[in-house]
């Protein structure tokens, strides 16, 4: 798995050809490979932003590289068919809502100011919020967590990996979608390396 932070690095560089090389099989390492980005909400003004738009520019960016990316193979925050992103996924699966919903609280308190301007990024800084309050913010930035052999929880990570496990519900229905389009690729060839972006 690789995070290459944004979309458009994911077209750019030396991504396509690996992409085309894998997709072609012919890459020595990886037999597979699927996108997964943010879907977005149209109201962050991002130009693509919205399900439909991120699709079609995606799958637009590719086609002038000449490749084929096969709808299938791409999953867009929160459900593969709304607008929002990771946070507004995480949100979801949240188990403990009072926390969530003392920071709407706080959020309709501040756009009630005379002063109040939008506040950026807000999903992102809610979930940050929930993990402060629950003592788990430090796995909001930490990236590797589980090892490159097995996809274990690395043995360091064990105990806060089991306290996650109480604030986050992984056994939600909003994760049901996510869960599908990852299935497809494990049991395609489970002996194959998945690419993901």
């Amino acid at each position: 798995m690789l995070d290459i932070e944004g979309k458009d690095k994911l077209i750019s560089g030396e991504f396509p050809e690996k992409i085309r090389k894998i997709l072609n099989n012919e890459h020595q390492t990886y037999k597979q490979v699927c996108i997964i980005f943010d879907a977005d909400k149209k109201e962050s003004q991002e130009s693509g932003a919205g399900f439909d738009n991120k699709l079609k520019h995606i799958r637009e960016k590719f086609k002038e590289k000449r490749i084929d990316f096969p709808r299938e193979q791409i999953f867009l925050f929160p459900n593969n068919q709304d607008d929002g992103d990771l946070e507004t996924l995480l949100l979801k699966i949240a188990n403990h809502k009072e926390f969530i919903n003392c920071f709407e609280g706080y959020l309709d308190c501040i756009k009630k100011t005379e002063h109040y301007k939008p506040i950026k990024n807000i999903r992102k800084n809610k979930w940050y919020a929930y993990l402060e309050a629950l003592g788990l913010e430090y796995l909001y930035t930490k990236k590797n967590i589980f090892d490159n052999i097995g996809g274990k929880i690395k043995e360091e990570y064990k105990e806060e990996y089991e306290k996650l496990k109480e604030v986050i519900d992984f056994n939600s229905k909003s994760l049901i979608p996510l869960k599908n389009f990852l299935r497809q690729f494990a049991e395609n060839n489970q002996k194959t390396s998945l690419k993901i972006f």
